[in-house]
C-alpha cells in the first residue's frame, strides 16, 4: 500500500495494536533502522501500539540519500507523526534519536 504522504516509508508496525490506548514512536540512534525496535515492538504489543521510524539511507531505503540535518529532518517527520496524536503519543529516541525526537515535538507544540 502507496500513502500519498509517504508515511509508509518513513513509519513501521511491526506488531500493530490499533486498539492500544497510547502509542510510542520510537526514533532510532545515528547508525540504526527502525528494525533496532522490533523487540521493543514484540514486548509491548499488547498495551502500546508501537511505530517506528525508518530514516532515507537504511535498510530498503538504502537508496535515498541520508539526510545529514536534524532541523531538516526533524521538518519532514513532524507532519508524519502528527496524525498519529488520535490518543496520547509518547516519544522515545536512543542517543541522536533522542536529539531528534525533542525537535520534532518542538515542532509539533503548536
Amino acid at each position: 500500500m502507496t500513502v500519498a504522504d509517504g508515511s509508509d516509508l518513513w513509519l513501521r508496525r511491526f506488531h500493530p495494536a490499533p486498539d492500544a490506548p497510547v502509542r510510542l514512536v520510537c526514533f532510532p540512534h545515528a547508525g540504526g533502522s527502525a528494525t533496532f525496535y522490533f523487540p521493543v515492538s514484540a514486548a509491548l504489543a499488547s498495551d502500546c501500539d508501537v511505530v517506528a521510524l525508518q530514516y532515507p539511507g537504511r535498510q530498503d531505503r538504502r537508496n535515498e540519500p541520508n539526510v545529514d540535518d536534524i532541523g531538516v529532518l526533524a521538518d519532514r517527520i513532524a507532519p508524519l507523526v502528527e496524525p498519529l496524536f488520535d490518543r496520547p503519543v509518547v516519544f522515545f529516541g536512543h542517543s541522536m534519536g533522542a536529539i531528534l525526537a525533542f525537535e520534532v515535538a518542538r515542532r509539533l507544540e503548536g
